[in-house]
């Protein structure tokens, strides 16, 4: 594929002070993030059709779910990129080869957003109908994950129904894990024509908005542990990283799916992210950055994980004419923040945190997974602003995965060590480099019409979902 420079002409130094890339235009960006689905999508085929993920050095596939998660988690992103042989491909395997009777254990979290939720899309997008009966038939299988006060728990067995929490979490359920499934619900009650989809995915919300405590300063932000018999917080961990960070992004995106008719989704929205500005922001070292609290202290530390929220931000000020300036200027400071994590290490490629050290941003921990956050960042930002630098910093960080993650025979693969050239790779392609880093960059050079966002929310896992009907 073509390699980096700006939005459009001109050369530049690419993350990492590699060596500058010649210039290539937008369309010839879009055609190699298309190419790289292309090659994700082989790989896959030729040596782990059926598994969930691929190990594309060792040719190999595993499974951590059952139910070849990278063909769910891909199809609308195959669609969307005119990849026609390889999307029936995948829904073949889905009318004659995808089973839900199995004993093992699987994260109800992970197959609502990825499986639920990509089949969603791709029936939406297709009009592929068995693409919606085998969502339902999950989605009635899920069901059973809810416990007695009405919220989902971890662990299921689609084939036993028996569900648990791991010890873990010392019996708590997380933040993320019962906030993130009301989109894929209240859309799959609107195909089905089955209301009690959406309202057990609803009580789990008022559950969290009944117990999660009161306001301070007009800003309310929830401890990541949750417990099953009250829905009550537990602990004093706050988090817009692992184990809290969607059920936040999922409160303003629920109100637009149900295209801003429930305003307690909207309210709870304003509330988190009020907490957030006066608790978690800290600015040094001209960065702004999204820290964590411990029992009432800050954590000096910040997820890449956390690079979802400038996107979320934007999109909600599209929506928030009150908050609109104020939600803009954190989201393009934190975008800057996280595209420091990136060129801060000599691959161009973040590490999976930072910590913030004497001001200074230091790796926390090595490693990158092939992660989606700042690319989605770029996209929602470049969409609203038409600001090139979005585009630019995303052609950066596309050629720096091109450069050390792509494997020759099939795939891409996560690095064990940003800080170092010709790293070991991690032999794991994750279904989301498929499902929303690729499908972020790809929307981030395509034109606007490739998603209306008046007409649909994207979800956790970057599937497109068409706002509901009131």
């Amino acid at each position: 594929p073509a390699a980096p420079a700006g939005a459009g002409a001109g050369g530049g130094e690419a993350a990492g002070g590699s060596e500058p890339l010649p210039a290539a235009t937008v369309e010839e960006k879009r055609q190699a993030v298309v190419e790289a689905l292309r090659h994700s999508w082989k790989g896959y085929e030729q040596y782990a059709w059926g598994k969930d993920e691929l190990q594309p050095v060792s040719h190999k596939g595993k499974d951590w779910v059952g139910l070849g998660l990278t063909i769910l988690d891909s199809l609308d992103v195959l669609w969307m990129a005119n990849l026609t042989k390889e999307f029936a491909h995948g829904v073949e395997w889905v009318r004659d080869s995808l089973n839900y009777e199995r004993p093992k254990p699987i994260s109800v979290f992970e197959t609502t957003i990825r499986c639920l939720g990509g089949m969603l899309a791709a029936y939406e997008l297709s009009g592929e109908k068995v693409l919606l009966d085998r969502s339902i038939e999950l989605g009635e299988k899920l069901q059973k994950a809810y416990g007695a006060a009405g919220l989902p728990y971890t662990t299921l067995s689609l084939l036993t129904g028996h569900k648990t929490i791991p010890n873990w979490t010392g019996g708590s359920l997380l933040l993320a894990e019962v906030g993130t499934v009301q989109m894929e619900f209240f859309a799959l009650a609107h195909h089905a024509g089955r209301p009690e989809f959406r309202e057990r995915a609803q009580r789990a919300i008022d559950l969290l908005d009944s117990q999660g405590g009161g306001l301070t300063d007009g800003g309310r932000l929830w401890p990541i542990h949750i417990r099953p018999e009250s829905g009550r917080p537990s602990g004093s961990t706050i988090s817009w990283g692992a184990m809290g960070d969607s059920f936040y992004e999922y409160l303003l995106k629920t109100w637009l799916l149900t295209g801003k008719k429930h305003e307690q989704y909207k309210r709870m929205y304003l509330e988190a992210v009020k907490g957030m500005q006066r608790r978690l922001i800290i600015e040094e070292g001209g960065l702004t950055y999204l820290c964590e609290e411990k029992s009432g202290k800050l954590v000096r530390k910040m997820d890449h994980l956390v690079c979802f929220v400038p996107g979320t931000l934007a999109l909600g000020a599209q929506h928030l004419p009150e908050q609109h300036d104020e939600h803009m200027a954190l989201a393009a400071k934190l975008a800057e923040t996280c595209h420091r994590m990136y060129t801060l290490t000599p691959t161009g490629l973040a590490p999976e945190f930072v910590k913030i050290v004497g001001g200074s941003m230091v790796a926390g921990a090595n490693h990158n997974l092939l992660r989606p956050e700042t690319i989605e960042a770029f996209f929602y930002l470049w969409r609203f602003t038409k600001d090139a630098r979005y585009r630019e910093w995303g052609w950066e960080i596309f050629s720096a995965f091109e450069r050390h993650c792509r494997v020759p025979s099939g795939g891409y693969s996560g690095l064990k060590n940003v800080k170092l050239r010709g790293s070991a790779k991690d032999d794991t392609m994750q279904t989301f480099w498929l499902a929303e880093s690729l499908k972020y960059f790809l929307l981030l050079f395509s034109d606007d019409s490739l998603l209306d966002l008046n007409t649909h929310v994207i979800n956790t896992e970057a599937h497109p979902i068409k706002i509901l009907p009131s």
